[in-house]
């Protein structure tokens, strides 16, 4: 059942399943349905608001609280799966991804919902928290580019399968069913998961004992979310965002504190000292921060200075994620082929460059050299992510790759948590300094077209800032 091959990397004596490519099919999917979940609700949300009779607000929580329930507990189950196994975590991921979904579905109430919403995080985050160490687990290194370009595309297909389905799904069936249509996916999931996955490897010794880190840094990850949900809701509410950034540098302060003082902590802070894992994880977060910004961004440029509906919007914004489906798996090939680092410098650069004709084409209205912004923005980050969650893994020691696999995912929240609190700061700024304070939609449209033009360069500077640094962990070898 297993082949035993030496590695030029250090992988001695690597077992790797013969049915991996099944395993791999478990594991995409498992991805595929936490990316869906992140965005599908959204769409039906209003009806929602209306059956449930509940305000706006009230509702957003049911978005909301599915994403903090993940960046919060995602790193504690990459972590602690050293000690129970990748395997049995992300069996019962499915398992608590699946009930809670039925019961989401069965939700009389808008705190029901709210409640097994947080339970279907969890789920989500168990799942999350070890897919991108099984798959450095079971791959041999010159397999691992493809077999991240195929989770780098099956995210971008979620991205698009996320809007459009949960659309589908209400109008044909009702709101329960964005939920319920979890439950076959989820019960295949569980019988291939128990078939064909591989004993789990655990390291010997490991006894997580880290409990007062832990409950510290689900708190340190809730305070910094309301610090970025604050962010993201303007008008800014001043006082408030000091609250929470003055609650989250405490809690922050007193999780070093602990993490420093345990023997076996939860996060080895010693893991930060080095560059080669460092510098790529900069770079991830201000990849995610700058992909995040375009997408926030992209639906109120469209529909406010260019007058399209919202179905053809939903048409142009299929154009990146489907050159990312389309490209991820060839250049994740390639990265198989050559081994050459220098791939994560050409994608953010690559990228860089699109967001810069982006704002140009943003700012002149020019349809065509939207288009080709955005084809050329979906082949860098096809390019950039697989290789550079590849070299984040390799500099995380083999006893903490669960770990490394839920600190890249927290990365990669922080990074959109970011991009959306930054694309609304600008926007709301842009609108202010333009003396126009009301709606979003009802401003001139030259004035957003300026200001969107504006926010695309930021992303731009942000995009080659992370190539700078991807540069840096190249020339820093190893």
């Amino acid at each position: 059942m297993i082949d035993k091959l030496g590695s030029p990397s250090g992988d001695t004596q690597l077992i790797v399943p013969r049915n991996r490519h099944l395993i791999l099919l478990v594991i995409l999917a498992c991805a595929f349905m936490g990316v869906v979940d992140i965005q599908i609700v959204s769409i039906a949300l209003p009806t929602i608001t209306h059956l449930l009779n509940a305000s706006v607000g009230q509702t957003q929580w049911i978005a909301t609280s599915y994403v903090i329930t993940v960046l919060c507990t995602v790193l504690l189950f990459g972590t602690i799966s050293a000690g129970i196994g990748k395997g049995r975590i992300l069996k019962t991921g499915i398992l608590v991804f699946t009930i809670s979904s039925l019961a989401c579905g069965l939700s009389t109430t808008l705190g029901e919902l709210i409640f097994f919403r947080v339970l279907q995080g969890l789920g989500a985050s168990l799942m999350m928290g070890v897919l991108m160490a099984l798959i450095i687990e079971i791959f041999p290194p010159h397999e691992r580019g493809r077999a991240m370009g195929l989770n780098t595309a099956v995210i971008a297909l979620g991205l698009i399968v996320g809007p459009s389905a949960g659309g589908f799904i209400v109008d044909a069936a009702g709101w329960p069913f964005i939920f319920f249509f979890n439950i076959p996916v989820g019960i295949l999931l569980f019988l291939g998961a128990i078939h064909y996955f591989p004993g789990d490897r655990t390291v010997k010794g490991y006894k997580f004992s880290d409990y007062i880190g832990a409950i510290l840094l689900v708190l340190v990850m809730a305070a910094l979310a309301m610090v970025f949900n604050t962010l993201a809701n303007p008008p800014i509410q001043v006082v408030y965002l000091g609250l929470w950034f003055g609650l989250w540098i405490t809690l922050f302060a007193a999780f070093i504190l602990r993490e420093r003082s345990h023997s076996q902590p939860l996060l080895y802070l010693s893991i930060f000292r080095n560059p080669r894992f460092v510098l790529p994880s900069i770079s991830l977060v201000l990849y995610l921060a700058a992909t995040f910004i375009l997408l926030t961004g992209q639906p109120f440029y469209f529909q406010g200075a260019m007058g399209l509906s919202p179905s053809h919007i939903g048409l142009i914004a299929l154009i990146t994620p489907v050159t990312m489906i389309l490209s991820a798996p060839f250049f994740g090939w390639l990265y198989d082929r050559t081994k050459w680092r220098g791939y994560t410098v050409i994608g953010l650069a690559l990228m860089g460059l699109a967001y810069f004709g982006c704002g140009i084409a943003f700012y002149r209205m020019e349809f065509l050299l939207i288009i080709v912004s955005f084809i050329a923005t979906g082949i860098g980050r096809a390019i950039f992510q697989g290789p550079n969650v590849i070299e984040i893994m390799a500099a995380v020691p083999p006893s903490l790759q669960g770990m490394g696999s839920g600190l890249i995912t927290t990365l990669m929240y922080l990074g959109i948590m970011v991009g959306i609190s930054l694309t609304a700061i600008l926007l709301t700024a842009g609108l202010a300094s333009s003396g126009y304070y009301g709606q979003v939609l009802d401003a001139d449209p030259h004035v957003l077209a300026t200001i969107f033009g504006q926010i695309m360069g930021i992303g731009g500077l942000i995009c080659l800032v992370g190539a700078v640094c991807s540069f840096r962990r190249e020339k820093s070898g190893g």
